[in-house]
């Protein structure tokens, strides 16, 4: 639920001789605002509030509301309104009652319909709410329907006021073609985020930093991962003159690959490096890739480079559960096959678990059975290729 503060729409004012064309300034002037924030408002948490205030400054009403009704569906509906009247409670009032109560005929993409409440049958609750929020006539436009759920635009005048007028009526159809747009946009853009965001989270589940650089050697980070390398200086870091690998003796190699995929006019495939994770020690795989997009200025195509560097190893302490689930390992047999997916030999995993030689061999021997493999070599591949990282628990920090 959204509301709108309830201050009124500023009065249009008259300048001596010229009284008439400040006038049609002003109008020209508040229409364009009003389609300027009906696009502004798709990308925001809380939409619209100010595009639906200046709705209904633009036809005099008493509120502008704007309805998202889901198709014989008694969940509640979704209202974003303006106007003085409007408040939380309101909402809550409106909401709870059938899309059908509050739209008693139906109507078309682009349709716009009068309804005048006073010669409308309509249930005891619905008339307590026409009275108490002052609603008599309302003028009601068929905005889009989306994944099933019908959105409509409404504007309404109270008792003792004019009806809305036939150009009222072209105003609201007009404005309503511009806020199809705007909602299609922001699915849009809500669909990329939210595909965005589960693309980024297997990336991290997998333990790779993925970061992009344009043709101008500008840095993104794509995911936390790649957040956490860089502050950490995992591999890579960043200097005044760019990205570039941790340990010096590395760079030269690594900026060799980027400048490649980063030249127009030569072939390219993606290359494979190793290079130093910095103070802990150890060698990083890393895949350096060019990624051949429209420009963001001139929907030219232009080249930049996606770098991918696994940062953490495939299977970690913290899929135990998921093993369990997958392979119906004990805990031990777990910690054991973690233990051999990281490389360590045997005998430290035995001193890690605190258990026998002889202890070890024979829950090998179980988890061959349960993974229906013959070897050890076998058991490693089969965990280090699962899925399981992709059922960590993202919530907690990178560790």
């Amino acid at each position: 639920m959204r509301e709108a503060g309830a201050d009124p729409a500023p009065d249009t004012h008259h300048c001596g001789d010229d009284g008439s064309d400040l006038v049609e300034i002003e109008m020209a002037v508040a229409y364009d605002d009003l389609i300027f924030s009906i696009y502004q408002e798709s990308a925001e948490a809380s939409p619209w509030i100010d595009a639906l205030e200046r709705l209904r400054g633009s036809l005099q009403a008493n509120v502008a509301c704007l309805r998202i009704a889901e198709s014989n569906s008694t969940a509640p509906q979704q209202l974003y309104a303006a106007g003085p009247l409007v408040s939380p409670q309101a909402l809550h009032d409106w909401e709870n009652h059938h899309p059908r109560d509050l739209l008693p005929f139906d109507l078309k993409i682009g349709e716009v319909e009068n309804l005048d409440w006073r010669e409308t049958p309509s249930s005891r609750s619905i008339g307590t709410l026409l009275n108490d929020y002052d609603i008599a006539h309302m003028i009601v436009t068929c905005v889009d329907v989306l994944d099933g759920a019908q959105v409509t635009l409404n504007c309404a005048r109270g008792r003792g006021e004019e009806p809305f007028s036939r150009l009222d009526k072209s105003f609201l159809r007009h404005i309503g073609m511009h806020f199809r747009k705007a909602m299609r946009i922001r699915r849009e853009l809500t669909h990329a985020r939210i595909v965005g965001g589960f693309q980024t989270d297997a990336l991290d589940n997998l333990g790779i930093a993925a970061i992009l650089l344009t043709p101008s050697r500008k840095t993104y980070l794509l995911n936390r991962t790649a957040q956490f390398a860089l502050d950490h200086q995992i591999g890579l870091r960043v200097l005044a003159m760019g990205l570039h690998a941790t340990e010096e003796a590395d760079d030269p190699t690594f900026q060799k690959a980027l400048r490649e995929a980063l030249q127009p006019n030569i072939p390219f495939e993606s290359k494979a490096l190793r290079i130093g994770r910095g103070e802990n020690g150890g060698r990083l795989n890393v895949i350096v890739r060019r990624r051949t997009h429209p420009s963001f200025l001139t929907g030219d195509p232009e080249h930049s480079v996606l770098i991918f560097v696994r940062v953490h190893e495939p299977v970690g302490r913290g899929d135990v559960k998921m093993l369990q689930q997958l392979f119906g390992f004990t805990n031990t047999e777990s910690q054991l096959a973690i233990g051999l997916a990281k490389g360590m030999c045997l005998k430290d995993i035995e001193a890690e678990l605190n258990i026998l030689h002889n202890t070890a061999r024979a829950h090998l021997r179980s988890m061959f059975l349960k993974a229906e493999v013959s070897r050890q070599s076998q058991l490693v591949s089969l965990i280090t290729s699962s899925l399981v990282p992709l059922g960590r628990d993202m919530r907690n920090k990178l560790q």
